[in-house]
């Protein structure tokens, strides 16, 4: 007979919680009552067949709920509303059902009759087969998808950050580089796309503040640039083993939130349970287990590759993971957590052309993700529930350039939050307040903060030819910091005119600061000059000297010119605020959901109004047939970059020179300011959505069509494309600036259909559920940070696509999109072998580059260029999780978990480059992760 450790181990099985329990000893209800009797939550679950009463309540206590789908057959359930205690809502739920509850272990309840449990001749409860409720059914509205702990835990984890596991999701689409065979070595969150919306148009939540990083998060990946830094849009990469869930809103999304054009990832951090509990575990991955597939024309670069994007053939991959959690008291729980992620690549310090010459020299990469977590809960009253908790969750990026010796460069992102969060339950209203923290940076930090031309010498012996190169660019910091404050009310339900009513709505407020700093003098000399001393006429050791035999005769050199970039800095606070309302409104069989939304910031200095309005009806009345409708507007995110980068030119000096070793360095004139900024239109994306739920053998059907026009989005063009020449003597002619010339327009059709109940075979379950999306992106704008593309897009000329005549603009994207997706996850429990087999298939419709061919053709008397798509042929992936458990004694166990992805090894593109070369996803790969809990 399974056991409870067993049980805890088995308890992440199913990708809908949809898991077989076979026959299982129960605690008793009054041995186990005390642990959840003091746990509260937010409920909102409206009078409907019990069935589906139960699924809203295990979605929204994240316990997991059992029962005989036949047993709960034409029962009905009552409205909840407001912030109560598990068993409390549990009691609500059933009451004059002639059904009552019992707890299994903290996370999981059984439903049955009273006389179907029986004790065994051992005291132990018996009970016949049970059906484990779907969490992962659709939401009201289909406005979201959710992945519960237990689905967290049962997915292939592989760098085990928030955006890989939303591979599952079918409104979100990848950068086509994610999975790259050059880059296997990387483990910093891949940027994705909601619905067709820019990558940095999405809204990062955790625990209900937001941790997007506004700071620059399109800026290009390379760290090698004078004035910038790369950046993501995601502004803390958490492990997910802090979650408890993460949930993605993807239409029809409420008035409550705001700051995106795509879609809101909305992570929630785990409570901690209330037993003392644990864990550790060592996870691991390297390039010896990896298979490559790479393009033979590039199989010689790749194997001596130099620089980080070239590939990198060696690689080891390691995470570290620890949590001690557990109650204090009978009020007072606290969880700790940490992880420790690392990765070191090996790559050859000259390029791979010159290896053959000068030998393979090797230096590291490295790159390295902390997460440090504390959170704490005080139930202080039956009414008051606190929650508090602070992340530190720093990054840093090591890259070296070839050839070029002491450039070693650490790109530092990731930061601090700190969340404390208040709900009180009224009689009337639940309130819950939430204050914020937060700290992010995107900066760069070398080792040198100067950079050298130099000839080739016997002290200056690397060079591949007459120079040899040194040093790096200087540092620079980038931080936004700031605070948030949310108060969120929900009223309790109103019977009005025949109809309920249940309002909710909201106030938030908050400031960022944002600066950007050059923290020391930088300089890149130029132009060296014979000398045979370092020390000038007054015996002073002289700047960008050296002393050694150069490959022409000199005994020393000297720099006679450089460009100067003096310390500086500058920034700016941004004061936002926002207010929404919305009321669901029950008429019979049909639900509605209007709202509306407010924002306004000093940024801009605009005031938006975001309708929002989302339809319910239940054809049937029995809750197996849902038609569904909305109408939404959704303005996004402003970028502090488009503001810091004018001025950033001004910290530099134009070229300074010196004619001898005695002669000081002549001052150079500051350069002009070549970016302006002035304010602009929020950019904007309105949505029409059409679905359908269909419940129907023990499946649930969700289709839905949505149709998004994005308008008013900044692209990067020049001055002069504007038609505003400078007329500021600080302002270079050729200065660029931004504008809201861009639009696009995507039509997402998606299709998700997901078993209500585990299937039995031989002593297992297995659960799962498909999702089907098509995709066309009829148009898509460049980022902001594209100023060549901004301007040809702006410029708008007509060119031959496909045999027709069309502008620019309307061509389709070729990033973040794939003509259609089909997913399939599926997880399986096999009690007997303590294993959990877990199993994602996605296959990708072809890639499509859309290039210019380089011909041109004649259109009413004008020479256009002809662009054409090329497929590459689809992508079929299959990723696996084998998870087994070892029971020790007083509840204690030993896990490995093996992850292999792309099980078949198949040959996928990735990306296309502009002479045709393939760039492929990585073939087949194993993790593996031993750990210990208790």
């Amino acid at each position: 007979m399974p056991n409870q450790p067993i049980l805890r181990s088995l308890r992440p099985c199913a990708l809908t919680c949809s898991i077989a329990l076979g026959l299982i000893p129960l605690a008793s209800q009054a041995d186990t009552a005390s642990a959840k009797q003091i746990s509260f939550y937010i409920y909102d679950i409206p009078a409907q067949p019990l069935a589906t009463a139960l699924l809203a309540f295990s979605n929204q206590s994240g316990l997991q709920v059992s029962a005989p789908s036949e047993l709960l057959a034409d029962r009905q359930a009552p409205a909840i509303q407001g912030q109560l205690s598990v068993l409390t809502v549990l009691g609500m739920l059933l009451e004059g059902s002639g059904l009552s509850w019992q707890l299994i272990d903290d996370d999981t309840v059984i439903i049955l009759p009273q006389q179907l449990i029986q004790s065994d001749a051992a005291g132990d409860v018996r009970l016949p087969t049970l059906q484990v409720l779907a969490e992962h059914t659709s939401s009201p509205y289909q406005s979201s998808n959710t992945l519960p702990r237990s689905v967290i835990e049962a997915l292939p984890a592989g760098n085990g950050d928030i955006t890989s596991l939303l591979k599952t999701n079918p409104a979100v689409q990848f950068d086509n580089s994610q999975q790259s065979s050059r880059t296997p070595g990387e483990i910093s969150p891949a940027d994705i796309s909601i619905n067709g919306a820019q990558f940095y148009q999405n809204a990062f939540i955790v625990d209900g503040m937001n941790m997007n990083n506004d700071i620059d998060p399109a800026q290009e990946d390379t760290p090698y640039r004078l004035f910038a830094v790369p950046g993501r849009s995601q502004g803390l990469a958490l492990d997910t083993d802090l979650l408890e869930e993460i949930e993605v809103l993807d239409s029809n999304v409420s008035a409550e939130y705001g700051g995106f054009n795509g879609g809101v990832v909305n992570a929630r951090t785990r409570d901690p349970k209330h037993e003392l509990s644990g864990s550790l575990s060592y996870q691991i991955t390297r390039s010896e287990w990896t298979e490559y597939h790479i393009d033979p024309v590039e199989a010689d670069d790749v194997e001596n590759a130099s620089s980080w994007d070239d590939g990198q053939p060696e690689f080891e991959k390691t995470t570290v993971r620890g949590t001690l959690e557990g109650y204090l008291n009978d009020d007072f729980g606290l969880l700790a957590s940490f992880s420790q992620k690392r990765s070191e690549i090996p790559l050859s310090f000259y390029s791979s052309h010159l290896v053959d010459t000068y030998g393979y020299r090797e230096e590291e990469q490295t790159r390295s993700i902390d997460n440090y977590f504390l959170k704490g809960i005080w139930h202080a009253s039956d009414r008051l529930t606190l929650r508090g908790s602070v992340a530190y969750a720093p990054e840093e990026a090591q890259y070296f350039r070839s050839n070029i010796a002491n450039s070693d460069i650490y790109i530092e992102s990731g930061g601090n939050q700190l969340n404390l969060e208040g709900v009180w339950q009224g009689d009337n209203l639940t309130l819950t307040q939430s204050l914020g923290w937060n700290q992010l940076e995107q900066s760069r930090n070398p080792d040198f903060d100067d950079y050298y031309a130099w000839r080739t010498s016997e002290s200056k012996w690397w060079g591949t030819g007459n120079s040899t190169l040194e040093g790096e660019f200087g540092d620079i910091e980038q931080q936004q910091s700031g605070w948030q404050y949310k108060l969120d009310a929900a009223a309790k339900p109103i019977n009005w005119l025949a109809s309920e009513h249940r309002l909710r709505g909201g106030l938030e407020i908050g400031e960022d600061e944002v600066f950007y700093e050059r923290t020391s003098e930088s300089s890149t000399y130029v132009t060296p000059r014979e000398t045979d001393t370092c020390t000038n006429s007054a015996g002073q050791q002289v700047d960008a000297c050296s002393m050694g035999l150069t490959n022409n005769g000199w005994a020393g050199q000297y720099m006679s010119r450089r460009t100067r970039y003096a310390a500086g800095d500058f920034g700016f606070t941004t004061l936002s605020w926002g207010a929404w309302l919305e009321d669901d409104i029950q008429i019979e069989q049909l639900r509605i959901r209007p709202g509306v939304r407010i924002d306004s910031d000093n940024y801009m200095d605009q005031t938006t109004i975001a309708p929002r309005f989302a339809a319910e009806y239940d054809l049937f009345a029995n809750g197996d047939t849902l038609l569904q409708a909305g109408a939404n507007r959704y303005y996004g995110r402003n970028i502090a970059a488009w503001r810091l980068q004018e001025g950033r030119n001004q910290l530099r000096y134009n070229s300074e020179t010196r004619a001898s070793i005695d002669d000081d360095w002549t001052v150079g004139t500051q350069a002009q300011n070549q970016v302006s900024f002035s304010q602009l239109n929020i950019a904007y994306d309105d949505e029409l959505m059409l679905g359908v739920v269909q419940r129907w053998n023990n499946l649930e059907f969700g289709l839905k069509y949505v149709n998004r026009k994005g308008r008013d989005q900044v692209v990067q063009v020049s001055g002069e494309t504007l038609g505003e020449p400078s007329t500021d003597p600080t302002l270079d002619d050729d200065y660029t600036t931004w504008a809201n010339e861009g639009k696009s327009e995507t039509d997402i059709i998606t299709l998700m259909v997901t078993p209500l109940q585990a299937y039995s075979l031989w002593g297992t379950s297995t659960s799962g559920q498909l999702a089907l999306d098509w995709t066309n992106s009829k148009s898509s704008a460049p980022t902001y940070f594209d100023d060549s593309a901004g301007e040809l897009y702006y410029e708008n000329p007509y060119i031959s696509y496909q045999g027709k005549f069309i502008r620019y603009a309307d061509r389709p994207a070729d990033n973040f999109t794939r003509p259609w997706t089909a997913r399939l996850t599926t997880i399986t429990q096999v009690p007997q072998a303590n294993l959990i087999w877990s199993n994602f298939f996605r296959y990708r419709a072809d890639y499509s580059k859309v290039a210019d061919t380089g011909e041109n053709i004649d259109y009413q008397g004008v020479s256009v260029d002809v662009w054409q798509v090329q497929d590459y042929g689809g992508a079929l992936t299959w990723d696996m999780r084998l998870a087994w458990a070892l029971d020790l004694p007083k509840q204690q166990e030993v896990f490995v978990n093996v992850d292999v992805f792309n099980v078949l090894n198949e040959r996928s593109a990735a990306e296309v480059s502009s002479n045709n070369t393939v760039t492929y996803e990585v073939g087949r790969q194993f993790w593996l992760e031993l750990g210990y809990r208790f």
